[in-house]
């Protein structure tokens, strides 16, 4: 599927995956299987055996290791066939492994890196909410598009006295004026009258925008194919932090944000074509500084790749 090569993609949250059985998702253009290890550490790989390319995602986990429902071959995390119940004397064939993912867990979710480089060590880039909770707000939705076509939404001040006329959008000023700055994989957008709320992406899958000083909307786009998109929306505040007050922050969000997304659904999922890049044929004017300046680090990054950096 269309994706920025060699970055981390925010795929899942932690507690989609648990533990004592494998579990089955489309992200990134792929049918997978996730699964964790004894020690809990989780393990992805495309959801087909090499034997005979039955779903591993319907199997179980014995001692350990990712069984398939078919014949029971048996693998590590590694993802090496470690039994062959038919043969358990004979030598295992070399090419009898799984087409693994790298795959890493930081901040409630799980990573996955979208290659073809090797996946770094370093740690994984995402917004500084340090002493923030996010307790009560999170929440998901699938949307029917490319993941790009949502990110250009979040950037986007234009739209907001028109589909959300009578939310966050009322009495909005439909004059636009909007500044850019890109930083690396970092980009922000503002209009001068109001420089404190900032659009902000860490590419290619993290937006968050400012409801207050001490108070975050974030969103990670999951990619699952070039035609769907897992939105998990996350409200982050420093405003309390006993707990059962800073779940009732969490739960008004929770409740509140779904009519806002709502009312992006009726027009986000209409565009075509789905998956956008700047030679589309759109016409694009001022007020789309925001969304042309993250096709064109897209278009970077992609370019980048290619040529090897």
């Amino acid at each position: 599927m269309d994706r920025v090569p060699n970055r981390w993609y925010a795929a899942l949250t932690c507690d989609e995956v648990p533990h004592g059985r494998p579990v089955g998702f489309e992200r990134l253009g792929e049918p997978l299987v996730l699964w964790r290890e004894p020690s809990g550490a989780v393990r992805c790989a495309v959801d087909r055996c090499p034997h005979r390319g039955a779903a591993l995602s319907i199997g179980r986990l014995t001692d350990g290791a990712l069984a398939c429902p078919y014949h029971g071959f048996r693998f590590d995390g590694s993802g090496a066939c470690t039994a062959i119940p038919a043969h358990p004397r004979a030598p295992i064939p070399s090419r009898m492994r799984l087409d693994i993912r790298p795959v890493r867990e930081a901040h409630g979710f799980i990573w996955m890196w979208s290659g073809p480089g090797p996946a770094p060590d370093g740690a994984i880039p995402f917004f500084d909410f340090a002493g923030y909770t996010f307790a009560g707000s999170a929440f998901q939705e699938r949307w029917d598009t490319h993941y790009a076509r949502v990110v250009e939404n979040e950037l986007d001040f234009a739209h907001l006295p028109f589909v959300h006329h009578n939310t966050i959008g009322r009495g909005y000023p439909t004059e636009v004026e909007v500044e850019v700055e890109l930083a690396g994989d970092h980009l922000q957008v503002w209009q001068p009258r109001d420089p404190a709320v900032r659009l902000e992406v860490i590419g290619p899958n993290l937006w968050r925008m400012p409801l207050g000083p001490k108070l975050f909307n974030f969103i990670a786009f999951a990619p699952v194919s070039d035609e769907a998109v897992v939105l998990y929306l996350r409200t982050y505040q420093r405003i309390v932090t006993w707990r059962p007050a800073a779940r009732l922050i969490g739960l008004v969000n929770r409740l509140t944000n779904p009519v806002v997304l709502a009312q992006d659904a009726r027009t986000v999922p209409s565009q075509r074509p789905r998956v956008p890049i700047l030679t589309s044929g759109e016409v694009y004017v001022a007020s789309d500084q925001g969304v042309v300046a993250f096709h064109r680090w897209r278009q970077q990054a992609k370019r980048a790749a290619e040529a090897g950096g």
